[in-house]
């Protein structure tokens, strides 16, 4: 994506970029230095963007919102570094709790909101994914339940998108999928190339915005609330809660080598982590392009 200028960032977010444009309100994820990872607390950017989406959700001139990212990846996941102790089972209840209230609030905005993503986009970026109307993905992005390679979970919001089977290898796996890949099985809508995007996407939410705005509003609720009877708001809340039960387990999850990936985090960092999770296995069991499995 390119860079922001002064006249489109809104210095009332630190995370986050905001403009409205022609009936459309531009949020962008702007944390391009940390890969654009979710963090927590009220001063995190999970609060920030939420916060950003209420905003256009009450202006009346928007009628659409675009979400999208500075820097060379869409989202890398979860902040790791940044997540808070759970040194209690209840500390892991309420962490699991707050990425809940996080993906709730963005589905109680009632305006229609549309995705732009390149790059990567992993675990907690997914999630996030899972919460907006619609995605266009340029032809270079790539996606992921990495955080599966560690005993992590995240899987939960993509069931009623992509069906339980696919659900199941990314998060077993941890195994990276293109963009293709991701328009067959249901996570995105479109593919376009990457210099296409900005544009495109942007023209699905112009679209969108020029529709009658109520209609738009009672529409996406109709549809929202469908699914929800076809049973995915209660796969939500049964999944939520194995979601705790795996985040307890994750701190004894060990690497291949016996060290456990919480001590490795804790000693090395995040690269020290990776090169632990990613010695797991090399290359794709996906026939995939050569220069992703080069990143698997």
């Amino acid at each position: 994506m390119t860079a922001l200028t002064s006249s489109e960032s809104d210095s009332g977010y630190a995370h986050v970029a905001y403009h409205v444009e022609d009936g459309v309100a531009h949020v962008r994820l702007n944390r391009p230095d940390k890969l654009n990872v979710l963090g927590f607390g009220p001063d995190g950017s999970r609060a920030e963007i939420l916060a950003a989406l209420q905003r256009a959700d009450a202006d009346a001139s928007v009628g659409a919102i675009l979400v999208s990212a500075e820097g060379r990846e869409f989202c890398a996941g979860g902040d790791l570094t940044g997540a808070p102790p759970t040194d209690r089972p209840y500390d892991v209840t309420e962490m699991v709790a707050e990425v809940d209230r996080f993906h709730a609030g963005i589905r109680a905005v009632r305006k229609p909101i549309v995705a732009a993503v390149h790059g990567l986009c992993l675990g907690a970026g997914l999630g996030l994914l899972a919460q907006f109307d619609l995605v266009v993905a340029a032809e270079d992005a790539r996606f992921g339940l990495v955080e599966g390679r560690i005993g992590h979970p995240g899987a939960t919001e993509l069931v009623p998108l992509i069906g339980p089977a696919w659900a199941k290898f990314l998060i077993l796996t941890g195994e990276l999928i293109g963009a293709s890949v991701a328009e067959r099985i249901g996570l995105v809508l479109a593919v376009v190339a990457p210099d296409a995007l900005s544009v495109r996407a942007g023209d699905l939410a112009a679209r969108i915005a020029a529709t009658p705005r109520e209609a738009a509003i009672l529409n996406k609720a109709a549809v929202n609330a469908t699914a929800d009877a076809m049973g995915r708001a209660d796969g939500r809340a049964a999944g939520r809660t194995r979601d705790v039960v795996t985040v307890s387990n994750a701190r004894y999850a060990e690497a291949p080598d016996g060290r456990r990936f919480a001590d490795i985090l804790a000693t090395e960092g995040v690269t020290g982590l990776k090169a632990a999770r990613d010695s797991q296995f090399t290359g794709s069991w996906l026939p995939t392009p050569t220069s992703m499995k080069e990143d698997q």
